[in-house]
């Protein structure tokens, strides 16, 4: 018996094996999806994981290389120069489409600002290696953060895309099929019963013939 509530009709069993063939197609479809989606992960996650080395050793530069500056002017000085306001770091956010999936890609730039937040003058020309590098650093971290986002957001398209094929294969076509085999097998039932009817009618009418020859 099939899964699924069918009437077992040759209009219905036509009507099973459309959807059967869709199923099928939309199935074939979803696995490439899924299958292109890893592989675009897989792209997005080793160029994040190399992204991120990159910046940890930069950000890791920036401190060491601040933390001398610090020793040199003293931490009062230093702080304040730290809590001024400087140039500012722009962030423009848009999207791109990656296997029909929108994916965040963010461009980061400083603004046009000419005041460093500090006078030349009483300051150590190493602070202003130290402000640049870590300019440079804040730039790095917006762009990391944009990577994180599209490996996340690719991850958790390839897990619902995963939900669908398995939803169709385990799902939707095993009971397709089952409905078919259901409906396939009893109309060669009643085609069987219909024959035998049939052959049954022809040989009762041959019979009475060849009585009524015989009488």
């Amino acid at each position: 018996m099939s899964d699924i509530d069918v009437c077992p009709t040759r209009m219905e069993l036509l009507n099973v094996d459309e959807k059967l063939a869709l199923s099928k197609r939309g199935y074939d479809m979803l696995k490439k999806k899924r299958d292109t989606l890893i592989r675009e992960y897989g792209t997005a996650k080793r160029e994040f994981d190399d992204f991120r080395k990159e910046v940890d050793s930069c950000v890791s530069d920036c401190f060491r290389e601040a933390k001398l500056v610090e020793m040199k002017m003293g931490s009062v000085g230093y702080r304040n120069i730290a809590y001024n306001k400087s140039k500012r770091i722009l962030i423009s956010k848009e999207y791109e489409k990656v296997v029909g999936v929108k994916v965040p890609r963010v461009s980061a730039a400083l603004s046009d600002d000419e005041w460093r937040g500090y006078s030349f003058v009483g300051t150590p020309p190493a602070l202003d290696k130290v402000v640049d590098d870590f300019r440079k650093a804040g730039i790095m971290v917006v762009k990391l953060a944009a990577l994180d986002a599209k490996v996340h957001v690719l991850m958790d398209e390839i897990k619902r895309t995963r939900r669908k094929v398995n939803a169709l294969e385990k799902v939707k076509i095993k009971t397709l099929e089952s409905a078919h085999k259901y409906i396939r097998g009893y109309l060669d039932e009643m085609e069987r019963e219909d024959y035998s009817r049939l052959k049954h009618i022809k040989e009762v009418i041959k019979g009475e013939a060849d009585g009524d020859f015989e009488a």
